[in-house]
């Protein structure tokens, strides 16, 4: 199974099916740099090693997903689901954020969400992506480690995902998205881990039908 299924399905059965295979949803740098034309202004400030593109015609939603050659070389030569390191990290974190957004997004339509051009639509996907990229990175790691990931483990995950990158970003905007969105990320899964074990695929699935001020008032409350 290709490391992109993989982590649709691993999405897919924390939260619930798509009728969407992502692999499918692939394209290359030349229709890449058209979707980007399309996109406006704010396309060309968002970051170049992937890239989710979302059309609604009529009843339907395409999604489109770009990755860079050097995210696809790096994992290709150090497969994140042998050992997770310095090396490809940022290669993974990358790769699953994308897939993350064409997952919620699909799931978002099938639940009637149309409103997929507002600033509020990307600021919760923009969220989700965080809390799921976290949670696929802590599968991963504790199919390495062969069990109970160590707390230095977690911590090192952590800080590689929850960063100051947000900042790098040349619009305002762009630059409070990223960091609502990671704050309001931290706050979920901080509660989220005071939840018992048994509990939190419920919370998990409650938190991601929220809406983007829903999700603010749950975190702040």
């Amino acid at each position: 199974m290709t490391l992109l299924r993989e982590i649709q399905l691993l999405l897919e059965r924390t939260y619930a099916p798509v009728p969407i295979n992502l692999e499918s949803c692939l394209i290359g740098e030349g229709r890449c740099a058209v979707l980007n034309q399309l996109a406006g202004e704010d396309a060309r400030h968002l970051a170049p090693g992937g890239r989710t593109f979302l059309r609604q015609a009529g009843d339907s939603l395409y999604v489109a997903i770009f990755y860079s050659p050097p995210i696809i070389a790096e994992l290709e030569a150090n497969d994140p689901r042998q050992a997770l390191n310095e090396r490809n990290i940022s290669a993974l974190i990358a790769f699953i954020e994308e897939i993350a957004h064409g997952v919620q997004a699909a799931l978002l339509f099938q639940e009637g969400e149309r409103g997929i051009e507002s600033e509020a639509y990307a600021r919760n996907l923009e969220t989700q992506a965080r809390i799921d990229t976290y949670l696929v990175l802590s599968r991963f790691a504790h199919i390495i480690c062969g069990g109970r990931v160590p707390r230095a483990v977690g911590s090192w995950l952590r800080r590689q995902l929850f960063d100051s990158g947000h900042r790098r970003f040349a619009t305002p905007r762009l630059r409070s998205r990223y960091r609502e969105a990671q704050r309001c990320a931290l706050a979920f899964l901080g509660r989220l881990r005071r939840v018992p074990l048994a509990e939190r695929p419920q919370v998990l699935r409650h938190f991601r039908t929220l809406s983007w001020n829903e999700k603010l008032a749950y975190t702040l409350r």
